[in-house]
């Protein structure tokens, strides 16, 4: 038994640590993809990469039905239950690829701006739901068997062939035919991978009893990532109607750039920060200093590269060659506004991963209620006063919503998110100080772009971190390394 446990504890740390190496990777490298073709690329162009990522999105989700979430949670899997579940899957997935083909000529009346080139690229969108259904058994198996490793492995790849193919058609000028190869190479590698590593192969058997329970569990399950298809992808999928494709491209130039920092840090640690807070959480003690080091560290890292990127980024478009700035400087605005909402949103998303770690489940339900409402009301609201800008003001005016978040945890653990993040946000509004008289000198007066990023860089990156030390003392050192215990708890 206790062979049994050490062993399943060895592969979930494998696990936890695959996962976060995967995420980082696939961030930094779906980064330079993005930069590359923000490079080559029009603002057309990028909304059309957007929505083609928002579809690939939806297309999974409503194929799923939570079916391997279901097998997942089922103690004693039979064959008849993965047969089944593939065929489910497989039905909807063909039904659904169907009518996608059939609406064709009503997605190009919604998109007015689209060219019809796009065609190939919506379809090969909707062939690439065909294999993606033929992986997912094999793929959840592995997940059950807690050898996500492999499945990191699979996700690795694909990311790599997917970003490499977008990256070396664009450059050599293939700009809509990149996203093609891109979406088609990902899902075939992909298919051919996850059965290298893991070769399940369905049998002719279907069982309706099997069918129902599956059902009963999955869909209320899937129920869950609704509200997030609503607030996100579906989205980003109405916004190319209704602003245009290149509208929405210098909108998601914004907000890709603005979100970078806090998706690679704050997602990474949300992840560890998680399985802690689910350990601890009858320990009132020991719960309320997990919390507290993972604001910290969560502010320590989003609150200098946030505040940082707003003083110099106009500077960073200026020395990009290729007449850079003169292509996106209109996104200036919306960028602004969207790492203003990306500091208030550092301050909540812990508190939601909190909230389903000790099992309140239904409170974190609805903060995410409240929050898709919020946004079908407030962005095309916003839309029709301040046209596409009205966005990025959108996002920010529902970020503000952080105050009520962090009043609901209150309720639960005593704490003070102040006492947190003091250090953090003492250095952050000296290191703003100091950036703003270096712009003042180097921009204003010198308009030397590269001095101010330089002088910003080095001279705002040493006094925030001094004045953390200066704040911190030696604490700073032993909490961090107190942090790397509880992650081997």
């Amino acid at each position: 038994m206790d062979d049994e446990l050490q062993h399943i504890k060895s592969k979930s740390f494998a696990s936890v640590v695959s996962l976060l190496a995967q995420g980082s990777y696939a961030a930094v490298l779906g980064f330079i993809a993005f930069f590359i073709l923000t490079v080559k690329s029009g603002a057309h162009l990028l909304g059309i990469y957007n929505t083609v990522l928002a579809t690939l999105s939806s297309f999974n989700y409503l194929t799923n039905l939570g079916l391997g979430a279901a097998i997942m949670q089922k103690k004693d899997v039979k064959q008849v239950d993965l047969n089944t579940a593939f065929y489910i899957q497989s039905t909807l997935t063909i039904l659904a690829v169907i009518l996608g083909f059939y609406l064709t000529p009503h997605i190009f009346s919604f998109y007015k701006d689209l060219p019809q080139s796009a065609v190939t690229l919506y379809w090969a969108v909707l062939i690439s739901f065909l294999f993606l259904s033929l992986k997912s058994i094999p793929s959840v198996l592995l997940e059950k068997n807690i050898e996500i490793y492999k499945v990191v492995i699979v996700q690795a790849v694909e990311n790599t062939v997917f970003y490499l193919s977008i990256i070396i058609m664009v450059l050599l000028g293939y700009e809509m035919m990149s996203l093609v190869v891109g979406v088609l190479a990902r899902a075939i590698v992909g298919l051919i991978l996850i059965f290298i590593l893991n070769p399940w192969m369905p049998t002719l058997s279907f069982s309706w009893d099997s069918a129902k329970r599956l059902l009963k569990y999955g869909i209320p399950f899937q129920g869950n990532s609704f509200l997030a298809l609503i607030k996100d992808d579906l989205l980003i999928i109405y916004l190319g109607g209704a602003i245009g494709l290149t509208n929405l491209g210098i909108v998601t130039f914004g907000k890709k750039y603005a979100e970078f920092s806090i998706r690679l840090i704050m997602d990474n640690i949300n992840r560890v920060a998680f399985p802690l807070f689910a350990r601890f959480q009858k320990n009132k003690k020991l719960l309320k200093k997990s919390l507290e080091k993972v604001f910290f560290y969560e502010s320590f890292f989003i609150f200098s590269a946030v505040i940082g990127a707003i003083f110099i980024f106009d500077s960073l478009l200026k020395i990009i060659p290729g007449a850079y700035y003169d292509k996106w400087h209109l996104a200036l605005f919306s960028f602004y506004f969207f790492s203003l909402s990306a500091l208030c949103v550092s301050l909540y998303s812990p508190l939601i991963n909190f909230f389903n770690a000790i099992g309140k489940v239904k409170t974190s339900l609805y903060f995410m209620i409240y929050f898709t409402i919020l946004t079908w009301l407030l962005i095309p609201l916003s839309i029709k006063i301040f046209d596409a800008n009205g966005i990025s003001i959108a996002f920010f005016i529902m970020s503000l919503s952080f105050v009520l978040v962090i009043f609901q945890a209150k309720k639960y653990l005593s704490f003070s998110i102040w006492s947190f993040i003091r250090p953090n946000i003492v250095a952050a509004a000296t290191m703003a100080g100091f950036l703003f008289v270096t712009r003042l000198v180097t921009i204003n007066i010198l308009n030397i772009p590269v001095l101010h990023i330089v002088l910003s860089v080095l001279g705002g990156g040493f006094l925030y971190i001094y004045i953390v030390y200066l704040l911190k003392g030696k604490t700073l050192y032993e909490e961090t390394i107190n942090l790397i215990k509880l992650r081997r708890l």
